[in-house]
């Protein structure tokens, strides 16, 4: 399975700058929680709970993203692996015609 990674922007950096050392570790520290284990983010601070959730939410759309990226690129997949087999049962008639023809196999 692929890692997990978080895109750290420069927004989340400026938003950074404003807290103290203790409030942007306690941040840093539920993100990453929240983005690699599923834990929720749980603090007093009013500010923090802001904070998080306005990188949560991007987090989320960023997965959803994700999600529904993959779902195009199998579809894809699947059509790419159909025509490939179509193409690969034409050359077998094709072979098969010219051997029926006289020709030598390929």
């Amino acid at each position: 399975m692929a890692e997990k990674i978080i895109r750290f922007k420069k927004t989340y950096y400026e938003l950074l700058k404003e807290l103290t050392d203790k409030q942007a570790g306690e941040l840093i520290k539920g993100l990453c929680a929240y983005a690699y284990e599923g834990k929720p983010f749980i603090t007093k601070d009013d500010y923090l709970k802001g904070a998080f959730l306005y990188v949560k939410r991007e987090l989320d759309v960023s997965k959803q993203n994700s999600i529904n990226g993959k779902k195009g690129a199998d579809k894809l997949a699947e059509k790419k692996k159909a025509r490939a087999a179509i193409l690969a049962a034409d050359m077998v008639r094709v072979i098969t015609v010219r051997a029926g023809n006289g020709e030598k196999k390929a």
